[in-house]
């Protein structure tokens, strides 16, 4: 009898040697790298923010930008904050995440057969 089973971390690896170079932001002077892949919990955040905009929950999205940056920049997260990003700077970071990552509005990554 054989195992069934799915091999997310060999896939991830594969995906990470086609995909080269991680994305980076430069940012009053730094340069960041963001995660090789765009991590699911910015989909998450992102669906949360739209409801929180339909509600008109301002705190609320504020609360899922936070999250965002915070999956972007990781460790480097506060030293990301510490340089003062406006809300215009996060806005021009959102529009363009998609586009680092090879996306497009409303395509999702193209699965490997």
């Amino acid at each position: 009898m054989t195992e069934k089973s799915v091999d997310l971390d060999a896939a991830r690896a594969a995906r990470a040697e086609a995909n080269g170079q991680a994305p980076t932001v430069k940012f009053g002077g730094q340069v960041f790298e963001l995660p090789t892949e765009m991590p699911y919990t910015i989909v998450e955040s992102v669906n949360a923010m739209q409801a929180a905009q339909e509600d008109g929950d301002g705190y609320g999205i504020t609360k899922q930008l936070t999250a965002i940056a915070v999956d972007l920049f990781g460790d480097r997260y506060e030293e990301f904050l510490k340089l003062h990003p406006s809300m215009l700077d996060m806005q021009i970071l959102l529009e363009n995440i998609a586009p680092l990552y090879g996306l497009t509005s409303g395509e999702s990554q193209a699965s490997e057969s």
